[in-house]
């Protein structure tokens, strides 16, 4: 018995070190077809965008090239001090723009704007806060509180309920659409605790980096223990931290009924010799969002757009649509920081809202010198977008 034990386990590690060598062999044969890519080397041959790498590989990336340089048109017109536009494909989370611009003032800060996750997240976060009402609590979209303050900063004096003073009233559709914050942050004070918030942000991303084709890193999330910060970072106030890449995927989640895919901006990847190495596809990689609560997150998104904050984007002086025949839906976001000073402003959104076919997150940073907002530039993005089709 111990001579057939002994024989086991030596042809155990026998077996083992043969998988070690051909683990190691298959990595010295095959490598990382995604090693080196670098989208700063991204460039315009043949009509797509390539990148050759030292090694004789061409990288061939998605990005529409219309819509790409549409989009970057667009920042440098306006000389944009930072910003990016990221654009994908709802149903495969392909990106289908990725533009992006930093001015000189920027030099020093992160150059790669889409995947810069030191951006407050601001309201786009009350997209989390939503979710977590709508599946955790009895709380629906026509369920209404009534709030006073809370415009541009939050108080304790705002989480209590007061006769005199709470004389606006909104339903939680509304709230979001109007991006109330005084709403958001009563209901997250009386009805969701800290583990409840930190796991709907962990569903959308924050805290975990975004898989991606190249390393990011992951978007900063704290619920604080404090009952006013925690009302706060419910609202958007500063907990939250997130990229264009990420809000995008986000939108992405939502417009998919809750199912998070992986964006990818490589195509596909030849040797040296022409043969395609590595070839992307969509791939599943965890749910936000039951599909009725993304259909009511989508229903009280449109809100935003169609009369909200993101009204007087999406419609021009007479009044009409700037997406023709299109229903957006979306969100977005406000947020001031100082030293120096940066006006953060976001749009997150989808469309068709009836059958989503492209997510789009736009982030804007101004200095007190406006330039810009970030849901005009999405609705100017959206509507090349669909002219084209």
């Amino acid at each position: 018995m111990k001579t057939i034990l002994k024989f086991i386990v030596a042809w155990t590690i026998v077996c083992l070190s043969l998988l070690s060598v051909a683990d190691t062999n298959d990595t010295l044969v095959t490598g990382n077809p995604l090693d080196g890519v670098s989208l700063e080397k991204m460039r315009l041959q043949d009509g797509r965008f390539v990148q050759n790498t030292d090694d004789g590989r061409k990288v061939v990336f998605t990005p529409d090239v219309k819509l790409q340089q549409y989009a970057q048109e667009l920042f440098d017109k306006y000389e944009v001090p930072a910003g990016a536009a990221v654009l994908l494909n709802s149903k495969t989370g392909r990106v289908l723009t990725f533009a992006q611009r930093y001015g000189k003032s920027f030099a020093a800060e992160n150059k790669n704007v889409a995947l810069d996750v030191s951006p407050p997240a601001a309201s786009v976060f009350k997209l989390v806060t939503t979710s977590a009402l709508l599946e955790q609590t009895d709380i629906r979209l026509q369920s209404e509180m009534c709030y006073h303050g809370g415009g541009g900063a939050l108080y304790m004096d705002n989480l209590i309920d007061s006769d005199q003073l709470d004389v606006a009233c909104r339903s939680l559709q509304n709230a979001l659409g109007f991006s109330i914050n005084a709403v958001f942050a009563k209901w997250s004070d009386r009805l969701l605790d800290r583990t409840t918030m930190r796991q709907y942000a962990e569903r959308f991303g924050f805290g975990k980096p975004v898989p991606f084709d190249i390393s990011v890193e992951p978007s900063g999330i704290d619920i604080p223990q404090d009952r006013l910060e925690k009302a706060r970072a419910s609202a958007g106030f500063w907990h939250s931290h997130l990229s264009p890449l990420h809000g995008a995927v986000i939108a992405q989640s939502i417009a998919q009924d809750g199912a998070m895919l992986r964006p990818y901006i490589v195509d596909h990847v030849e040797d040296e010799n022409g043969n395609v190495i590595y070839e992307s596809s969509p791939k599943y990689i965890g749910r936000t969002v039951e599909k009725e609560t993304a259909e009511q997150l989508i229903e009280a998104m449109k809100i935003t757009v169609e009369k909200g904050t993101a009204r007087s984007a999406f419609k021009d002086h007479r009044g009409n649509r700037i997406v023709p025949g299109v229903t957006v839906a979306g969100k977005t976001g406000t947020l001031h920081g100082e030293k120096p000073f940066r006006a953060y402003s976001w749009f997150v959104g989808l469309a068709p809202a009836e059958n989503p076919e492209v997510a789009i997150a736009v982030l804007i940073v101004n200095e007190p010198k406006w330039r810009i907002k970030s849901a005009w530039t999405a609705a100017q993005i959206l509507r090349e977008y669909f002219e084209k089709k």
